[in-house]
Parts: C-alpha cells; sequence; structure tokens
C-alpha cells in the first residue's frame, strides 16, 4: 500500500487515518474546514452521576493522535475537484478553499512530486486508494422547510446547539437561567417528504433523551416534554418507561408551528379531535436529522460513486478492487459507535486490499 487518501476530517476520517497509520500506512487527510475533527469535535458528554453510554467517549484523544502522528499528513481548508488514474495509482486535484492551503506542520509541500497547477489548484499523485468520509449536513435556522413553520428562534435552539451547551457544561449550572419547562421535538427534518427525507435519521432520539436526561439533573423541577412520532430503541430495557419514571412527558403528534420568544409557543394537533392546542417553554430543541453533505453530488461524479434515494454515496461494484471506499455518515445516517465501528472496518478493509 503507498498513500491513501482520505475526504474529510471528521470522525469517519480521523478514525480510517488512525487505524491505517498505527499499522504502517501513509495517509493524507483532505479537509474543508480549517481544523480536523467535524461535528464530532463539538459534542459534550451526556453523562449524569452515571454514564449514559452516549458513545463521546469514543472520540476522547482522536483529534490529537491525527495531529501528531507521522504517518499522517492533514490538507485543510481544501476540496477534491478532479480525479484522474486506476486503482493502486490515482491523482487527485485538490481546490484550496480561498487561497489557502494549510497543511500540517510535518509536511507544508503535502508531497514530493505535486504539482501546482493554478488558481489554486494542486495535482497530488501516488495515492493508491481513496475513503471519501464527508459525513452528514446539519440544518440551518430559516431553512426548515417542511411539517414544522417557525416564526422566530428565540429560546428555539437545534441539537447542535444542544451538543454544544452539554460540552461546556459547569458543575453547578447546565444553562445561564434556570428553566421551568423545555421541550423536544423530535424527526426535525426526517420522515419528511417536502424535506426530501422520508427516512429515519436514527441518532436524534439516543443525544435528545440524553440530553433530557442531564438537563433533569442539572434541574429536578424542570418540566420535560417530547413532541414524537415514534421513538426507537436507544437500550435494552424498557428504556421510555425509564425515563417516564424521570418525569418526563412524552406526547405522541408532530408540532405545526413554533413561535419562538420568552416563553416559546408550540402549537399541535390534539390526539382526541380537540383541535389545534397550545402550550408554552422556556427553550424548545429541535432534534434535527442527518441529511447527505453538501456536494455528495459532485463527489459522486469525481470518484465513480453511486447515490441512493436519499442522496447518501455508495460504491458501485467492490471498493477493494477499485480503490474508492466509502465510510461513515457519507454513505448512511449512523450512531457515534456505529460510525466508529464502520470505519474500523473500512480501515482493516484497506490494510488487507492489495493497492
Amino acid at each position: 500500500m503507498s498513500r491513501v487518501m482520505i475526504i474529510g476530517g471528521g470522525l469517519s476520517g480521523c478514525v480510517v487515518a488512525t487505524e491505517l497509520a498505527q499499522n504502517g500506512a501513509s495517509t493524507i487527510i483532505v479537509e474543508a474546514s480549517g481544523r480536523i475533527g467535524g461535528k464530532a469535535r463539538g459534542y459534550g458528554c451526556k453523562a449524569t452521576d452515571k454514564c449514559n453510554n452516549c458513545g463521546v467517549c469514543l472520540v476522547g484523544g482522536l483529534w490529537e493522535k491525527v495531529e501528531t502522528n507521522p504517518n499522517i499528513d492533514i490538507v485543510l481548508n481544501s476540496t477534491p475537484v478532479d480525479a484522474t488514474g486506476k486503482p493502486g495509482d490515482y491523482t487527485v486535484v485538490v481546490k484550496t478553499i480561498n487561497g489557502i492551503c494549510n497543511t500540517s506542520d510535518r509536511n507544508k509541500a503535502i508531497g514530493e512530486g505535486n504539482i501546482e497547477i493554478g488558481e489554486g489548484n494542486i495535482a497530488i499523485g501516488g495515492i493508491s486508494s481513496i475513503v471519501v468520509a464527508t459525513g452528514f449536513e446539519e440544518f440551518e435556522a430559516g431553512v426548515i422547510g417542511g411539517h414544522l413553520h417557525i416564526d422566530g428562534m428565540e429560546g428555539v435552539l437545534f441539537g447542535a446547539e444542544l451538543e454544544a451547551i452539554c460540552r461546556g457544561r459547569g458543575i453547578a449550572a447546565l444553562f445561564e437561567e434556570t428553566p421551568d419547562s423545555v421541550a423536544f421535538i423530535q424527526c426535525v427534518g426526517s420522515r419528511d417528504k417536502k424535506e426530501g427525507a422520508m427516512y429515519c435519521s436514527r441518532v436524534c432520539c439516543g443525544y435528545s433523551t440524553r440530553a433530557a436526561k442531564v438537563i433533569r439533573h442539572y434541574y429536578p423541577g424542570c418540566a420535560i416534554t417530547f413532541f414524537y412520532m415514534e421513538m426507537q430503541a436507544v437500550q435494552r430495557g424498557d428504556y421510555y418507561r425509564q425515563l417516564e419514571g424521570l418525569g418526563i412527558e412524552f406526547i405522541k403528534c408532530r408540532p405545526l408551528k413554533v413561535w419562538g420568544g420568552r416563553p416559546v409557543r408550540i402549537g399541535y394537533e390534539g390526539a382526541d379531535g380537540d383541535g389545534i392546542l397550545y402550550r408554552e417553554f422556556d427553550k424548545v430543541f429541535l432534534s434535527e436529522g442527518i441529511h447527505p453533505a453538501k456536494g455528495a453530488d459532485k463527489l459522486a461524479e469525481i470518484f465513480g460513486l453511486g447515490q441512493d434515494a436519499n442522496g447518501f454515496l455508495g460504491v458501485i461494484g467492490d471498493a477493494g478492487t477499485k480503490g474508492v471506499f466509502v465510510t461513515g455518515c457519507a454513505k448512511q445516517p449512523l450512531k457515534i459507535e456505529e460510525t466508529y465501528a464502520d470505519s474500523i472496518a473500512v480501515a482493516k478493509e484497506l490494510l488487507n486490499s492489495k493497492l
């Protein structure tokens, strides 16, 4: 095996790179942003007085391992725009973003024999195999276009924002102000034809209910309500009965509208023909789903990949023969532990290949 190029420096890309590097393989990570780690780098532990198996501990120290491994080179602020060659000897053209192409301190020139071809493009040759690990896309405020209508974002937070709060929490408090009531709205961006995402993203029930446990741990008197369609299995046993035992309320419905403010107001259909009902909360968390990464169609074109009905990437034919692999949430919605395991499996497949 010569050198493996990994497109994407998030969780899956870094796990693949580490596994390969620890087995003596040379790797180069091409990351579109200004640092490795992706979304997982901002996730917060959801332990309370005990571990709640959120999976975040799996990434402990991972970024430092990648940044300090002599077998891993990192190219930041860059994306692939073309690829030529054959399995075992690919050349990938990488375009720098805004003319900036940062590499690791170990290898300022990315590698010998590479050619600067103008307009911020660099042709990187000698690539034996390629791993696409571009992860998934998060929702942004103001872009929801499905069943849920939002009027104002005051007091309304996305799951990624809740992750950041969990990551930065203090010993005595989670929020700046003590909430009397919070609500979670599940399946935002999933199970929705208008969003082009009829599938279940699978991760939302896990991170939101674990976060609810964290909120209960800090604020025993806070009323916590979930608005949901279906709740997926998170762990063995009667998990949701346990949550109800913590005083967490579950309302089976899809809210129609959220009005941001102090308080936040939610309008939803009553279950027994009661018409539209309204509830008010101090905070509302939107448990957004997983969408294919931006530019997935372009990557499919560059590397000869296929896309499923939802836009996720997949290898056409045998990955080992083509020398092109897809891992993590680039190919389907996966939980943290599933992403980790899938990335290890891809790395082992690469190590066992003849390329």
